[in-house]
């Protein structure tokens, strides 16, 4: 039986898709419970230049909310967690590191400064 169990769940996991970005050029995006809880890309911003640029704008949410934050663009996955910033072309593809730690704490100083400024 339990390998009957077994055997099921890894073709039900088997049968998921991997989550695919959007294609759209210069358009960031933000990934959102959509409909029937189903995972969903929406736009953030559009006219971004480059990747790390909108990897800056997800990390000033993650900033701000204090929770992990998965985006896109232009047909990159990108993820914010506490650890790194990192992109991806699928949901299992291999993931690469978009910022250096340095890179990532001058970013974040900036970003906090500018968080600090429009509390003012």
């Amino acid at each position: 039986m339990r390998r009957v169990l077994i055997g099921a769940l890894l073709a039900l996991a088997a049968c998921e898709k991997p989550l695919k970005p959007p294609l759209h050029t210069g358009v960031c995006w933000r990934l959102v419970d959509g409909m029937n809880g189903k995972p969903d890309f929406r736009p953030m911003r559009t006219e971004v230049p480059t990747l790390q640029a909108c990897a800056i704008q997800l990390e000033g949410l993650h900033l701000k909310h204090t929770v992990p934050m998965t985006g896109a663009y232009q047909g990159q996955i990108i993820y914010v967690t506490d650890e790194d910033v990192v992109a991806a072309a699928s949901s299992t593809a291999k993931r690469y590191p978009l910022f250096t730690p340095e890179q990532r704490a001058e970013v974040d100083r900036g970003l906090r400064l500018l968080m600090e400024q429009d509390l003012r």
